[in-house]
């Protein structure tokens, strides 16, 4: 979890989940973030879904399933999230950490439009997407050879790219046509990154 930290700062993250309710991580891996959710945000109840199904089974196994978010156990599914049956309706919170940069636009744009439509109604609502930045410079390419290198070792799935992020108003475009402001907010991080937030 500390090394997970220093890549994915979870408590500058937090912050941004301005929702109530359920929470959608998509992409989810080994549960991480649900092993973090269950003591700062205990009262959301969590889902989380990723592809890979030896990440999920780890989850299922891992510290995370032993904790409980709003009341209960996590519920980690396996496959892809718009395919995976006995969902919420609609959620408070969903969240992309780290994932979408490894899918070819299409499919991005596919599941940033398919959350979108599956946030609750109101302005507290919140897509949360965490993704490098566009790679440039020596650490944006560092970056990039480091997801190579994960990919090919099989510690993590592409869907057939490594450096797929695009320049932020694109995705920005994709929440304004479904009624949607996009807040941009630098991470810091080791390897650049930013957290996108998208509210009503």
């Amino acid at each position: 979890m500390r090394a997970r930290l220093r890549l994915c700062p979870y408590d500058k993250l937090v912050g941004h989940l301005t929702g109530a309710g359920e929470i959608l991580d998509i992409g989810c891996g080994f549960g991480h973030f649900a092993w973090y959710l269950a003591s700062a945000r205990p009262e959301l109840a969590y889902y989380g879904a990723d592809i890979d199904e030896r990440k999920i089974d780890l989850a299922l196994g891992g510290p995370a399933s032993a904790n409980t978010t709003g009341g209960r156990t996590p519920l980690f599914l396996r496959g892809d999230v718009r395919a995976v049956s006995g969902l919420p309706a609609r959620f408070g919170n969903i969240v992309f950490l780290d994932v979408l940069y490894l899918m070819p636009w299409d499919l991005q744009t596919g599941l940033i439009r398919w959350a979108l439509d599956r946030l609750a109604p109101g302005p507290d609502s919140t897509l949360l997407i965490k993704t490098m930045d566009p790679a440039e410079g020596f650490p944006g390419w560092r970056a990039v050879a480091e997801e190579w290198v994960m990919v090919r070792l099989g510690r993590t799935r592409s869907s057939g790219v490594i450096n797929g992020t695009r320049p932020f108003p694109e995705y920005a475009a994709l929440g304004r046509e479904r009624g949607f402001g996009c807040e941009v907010v630098p991470l810091g991080t080791f390897n650049p990154s930013s957290i996108l937030s998208f509210r009503r």
